[in-house]
């Protein structure tokens, strides 16, 4: 199958991702189909396509028309899986990170699908291989990233695993680029697969500092959104949902390290309600969409470039392991997933070694990360020289 040949798609869920996929699809000509299991959960996501949609109109992106043509004829809802998939070339998941869950949800897919349609998920982190044993001929299963918000954010990583055929992995690229993406191919199936697998590390740091309780949140994210990030890290946490945040946690530490289990005060927010902007309180408070944060807090301790120590001896693990084609790839898919001025390996190439290697050091020893020993290559500078 083309890219120029896919028609007709369905999104299975209509959360903040989902109802973003669709809008996306529905933008770039393709009639989309909006799956989910309660009519206002679907009720919600049209009236949010519709607000982005007007906002698009009032910029001058699209005009009156272009709206009106995508929410009667292009997009459309539906409480029913088989009806959502049937006759689409494309069909991608967008349900909730449960591994049960989405197996169940392949299963049905599979079972009503066309059976040459391309069926990927947008999981962030879990395994496309696994995935891909719930459904028949999985040689057309890939993985199919977007980025929160859906709408803005311009990549799209493209996850092969060793089912997948190579000319879905292309279609699947080429689509992302007509509905005006940026898409990197993953080529290996591994945890967090490029993007997230580079910030994890900084994930567990995170839970580190929070049960120790030393530094404050507000100090490391003020120093952070200084040097340009549109979020600070704990900021963002609350941002996507400490539930989420957990759950990403829980399958680093199955899969990757203990160093990445949930720690004492993310469970304790948990279990009290505690679930970020999405409850109104998380790490911070939250009021009218902003976390209140104390402008004056300024960490002296940790700071943009121990950020950076550890997102480039991430990437470097990343490059050695072969998930990704080669560093510039890597560069590009945090440029345009996180939207960072740089890549790792772009902005590490100017730091000293021995610099790289006493942050990653300092906060190993200091927060007792494994995850955050020095790889060789970051301690003799040969990262700097890989293709």
């Amino acid at each position: 199958m083309k890219a120029e040949e896919i028609k007709k798609a369905a999104v299975i869920g209509s959360g903040a991702m989902g109802h973003g996929i669709a809008q996306v699809f529905s933008m770039a000509g393709v009639d989309v189909t909006l799956q989910d299991i309660q009519q206002d959960m679907l009720d919600k996501a049209v009236a949010n396509i519709t607000d982005s949609l007007d906002f698009l109109v009032g910029k001058g992106k699209i005009t009156g028309a272009d709206k009106e043509t995508i929410l009667s004829s292009r997009l459309h809802t539906t409480l029913e899986v088989a009806e959502a998939v049937s006759g689409a070339q494309l069909v991608v998941e967008a349900v909730p990170e449960k591994m049960d869950l989405k197996k169940s949800v392949f299963k049905n897919v599979s079972d009503n699908a066309p059976q040459d349609a391309i069926l990927a998920s947008n999981t962030s982190t879990m395994s496309i291989t696994e995935l891909a044993e719930a459904i028949s001929n999985p040689q057309r299963f890939i993985g199919l990233h977007f980025f929160n918000p859906v709408n803005r954010m311009k990549l799209v990583e493209v996850i092969g695993c060793e089912f997948t055929d190579a000319q879905n992995m292309d279609t699947a690229a080429e689509f992302a680029q007509k509905c005006g993406k940026v898409p990197v191919k993953v080529l290996k199936d591994a945890p967090g697969f490029i993007v997230n697998r580079i910030n994890a590390p900084s994930q567990a740091l995170l839970n580190a500092i929070l049960d120790e309780g030393v530094i404050e949140p507000a100090a490391i994210d003020n120093v952070m959104k200084k040097v340009g990030m549109p979020m600070g890290p704990f900021e963002l946490a609350d941002y996507v949902g400490l539930d989420v945040f957990e759950d990403t946690l829980q399958y680093y530490a199955q899969t990757l390290s203990a160093d990445y289990r949930p720690g004492r005060v993310i469970r304790e927010k948990l279990s009290n309600g505690e679930l970020g902007m999405k409850s109104g309180k998380g790490i911070y408070v939250w009021q009218n969409g902003q976390a209140q944060i104390d402008p004056d807090k300024e960490s002296q301790e940790l700071g943009p470039q121990d950020f950076l120590a550890i997102q480039a001896n991430e990437a470097v693990k990343v490059h050695k392991e072969g998930i990704a084609r080669c560093r510039d790839d890597i560069d590009q898919a945090m440029v345009y997933g996180t939207k960072a001025i740089a890549g790792p390996f772009a902005l590490a190439v100017n730091m000293q070694v021995e610099q790289l290697t006493a942050s990653l050091d300092k906060l190993k020893d200091r927060y007792g990360l494994s995850i955050l020993t020095p790889e060789p290559e970051i301690k003799d500078g040969s990262f700097k020289n890989f293709a």
